[in-house]
């Protein structure tokens, strides 16, 4: 998240909870270590002879398919498939039931992260502040009701009851119902409100019941769930009144598997089918492509480093602008994602007109251990006792770095920062938990290494007003500036393209100058699938897997 984000499942590593890692690895070990995997996994008589074996494979996959299995069976970790219940309004659950084909919004991007009609089949705006949607005939509840506008208002009004998020996505002056028309008026004019509609916050529900306490809300979507275990398991049946078509099987299973090897195994004996957001070490198993697929798209998906400004040394800009520089964001995508990343210093991915750093000044241009040693000494930092660790003032530069459990990648980048930030004098204690939303409410943490959609619904709003401006949702660090937030409201009221994108480009330009986040590299999505599997549709939003006409061959 931003998946989104990532944060959900309790499977903390008991070796890492706590304690402080050893400052014995180098980077040029961990660089070495990561390439030799790298190419072990790609050499003969190995793993991936095993995992892409054509005998095995499909001797396996028919041998499950006797068994008491779905029709197709999907596996991704806790950071793609992770809810904690099938409630669209409850904390980020709504991504991930878009993800599942379960909930669906009044309008849906498309490839190119362009809104179209979806529930809503069309719009009518008599001013630039009154938003008339004509809800499309024929759409039921997967309960069997119908959906109109006044089930739409409901469905509104609880999800901006519970969900502090929903006004920072769409600002909603008041809404209308009358028969299959529905209102929207902004309290200011927003020229990206079919963006906005577009976030899984949004997805239409039916609020006039309460949430079954497994099965959550009822919704529109091509599946309905049968059994949730919440962060584990979801399992559905195809929704036979789907507006949109009759779903192409009966029954779908979507696992967590949070071990990286284990759910490639699990690809490669039969047991699922797909592995949603596969990871690039995974993805150099399965090249045997007689037996499978990989599909990749470039996302605004980002890993970066959230400081917490009210930690005693992180609160020094020169601290935060030392760190930076010692991020080798070159050698982490290269080794760690193996290309399938691009190493980034600004905020936003180059395939968004607002994204990359032409015409900015950047502060942070290039990995330069020597520049963070010097911007240290200029602040005041020394080893007065020898060590090993600068301090200033008896306090030491030694922080806490929280990270996902489940995401490797990000694990990683806190494996290189640790090794190289020693070199130069700084501390670092790594703890990994599947749910950082706690932690990062309540401060306990110095720095957050997060993996977040930047821009999945096409805005730059999506991201600046979420974490950027002063008491966002997620500005966990405290991070505020008058600036930025002006620039923010200006963004968000802009109707001419051009013009928003070089309001961006002055508010990127003032976040970096602050040095309050770090912005380490722009990923893709990977999806690996058996060749059985018909009609994938990888999407750069990220949020629509499941669909109707997502299928398997026999």
């Amino acid at each position: 998240m931003m998946r989104k984000f990532d944060e959900n499942r309790k499977i903390i590593e008991e070796d890492r909870k706590g304690k402080s890692r050893m400052k014995k690895k180098f980077v040029s070990v961990i660089m070495m270590f990561c390439l030799s995997v790298t190419l072990v996994m790609g050499c003969g008589d190995t793993k991936e002879n095993e995992i892409t074996g054509t005998e095995t494979t499909a001797n396996t996959a028919q041998s499950s398919m006797n068994g008491d299995r779905a029709d197709l069976v999907l596996g991704a970790t806790t950071g793609f498939f992770g809810a904690e219940s099938l409630d669209v309004a409850y904390n980020w659950d709504g991504w991930i039931m878009s993800i599942y084909g379960i909930s669906e919004n009044l309008y849906r991007l498309d490839e190119n992260i362009v809104p179209q009609p979806w529930i809503a089949e069309s719009v009518e705006t008599p001013d630039e502040n009154t938003w008339v949607f004509t809800i499309r005939d024929g759409v039921t509840f997967s309960n069997g009701k119908t959906v109109d506008a006044e089930a739409v208002k409901a469905c509104f009004e609880r999800t901006y009851g519970m969900n502090e998020r929903a006004d920072s996505t769409l600002k909603i002056a008041s809404m209308e119902a009358d028969g299959m028309q529905f209102t929207i008026v902004t309290p200011e004019p927003n020229p990206t409100l079919l963006n906005d509609l577009c976030d899984p916050l949004l997805g239409v529900y039916d609020a006039s019941e309460e949430p079954d306490e497994e099965l959550g809300v009822s919704c529109t979507g091509p599946y309905i769930a049968t059994s949730f275990t919440a962060m584990t398991d979801v399992s559905m049946r195809a929704n036979e009144s789907y507006w949109g078509g009759a779903p192409a099987v009966d029954t779908i299973e979507l696992k967590i598997i949070d071990d990286q090897d284990a759910l490639d195994m699990a690809l490669a004996n039969g047991e699922i089918d797909l592995i949603a957001q596969e990871t690039a070490n995974g993805a150099v198993k399965f090249t045997d492509t007689s037996l499978y697929t990989t599909d990749t798209v470039t996302t605004t998906r980002a890993n970066y480093l959230n400081f917490n400004l009210q930690s005693e040394g992180l609160d020094d800009k020169q601290v935060r602008e030392a760190i930076n520089f010692c991020i080798d964001r070159e050698s982490f995508a290269e080794v760690v994602y193996q290309g399938f990343a691009t190493p980034c210093y600004g905020i936003y991915p180059e395939n968004l007109t607002f994204g990359g750093t032409d015409g900015l000044k950047l502060m942070v241009d290039s990995y330069d251990p020597e520049k963070a040693g010097e911007l240290l000494a200029e602040a005041g930092y020394e080893d007065t006792d020898g060590d090993g660790i600068l301090d200033k003032d008896g306090k030491n530069l030694s922080f806490k770095v929280i990270t996902y459990s489940y995401n490797n990648n990000c694990i990683q980048l806190a494996d290189m920062m640790q090794a190289e930030l020693a070199q130069i004098g700084i501390d670092l204690s790594i703890e990994t938990m599947d749910v950082l939303d706690d932690a990062l409410a309540a401060g306990d943490y110095d720095i957050a290494i997060l993996n977040y959609a930047m821009a999945p619904i096409g805005t730059p709003s999506y991201f600046i007003n979420m974490v950027f401006t002063t008491g966002a949702s997620n500005n966990y660090g405290g991070y505020s500036n008058e600036k930025v937030d002006a620039l923010a409201a200006e963004i968000s009221s802009t109707a001419d393209t051009a013009k928003a994108d070089a309001l961006t480009k002055e508010l990127s330009q003032q976040v970096l100058d602050d040095n309050a986040f770090a912005f380490v590299a722009d990923q893709q999505l990977i999806f690996v699938y058996s060749n059985r599997v018909k009609g994938v549709q990888i999407n750069p939003t990220e949020y629509y897997l499941v669909t109707n006409t997502l299928t398997v061959e026999e």
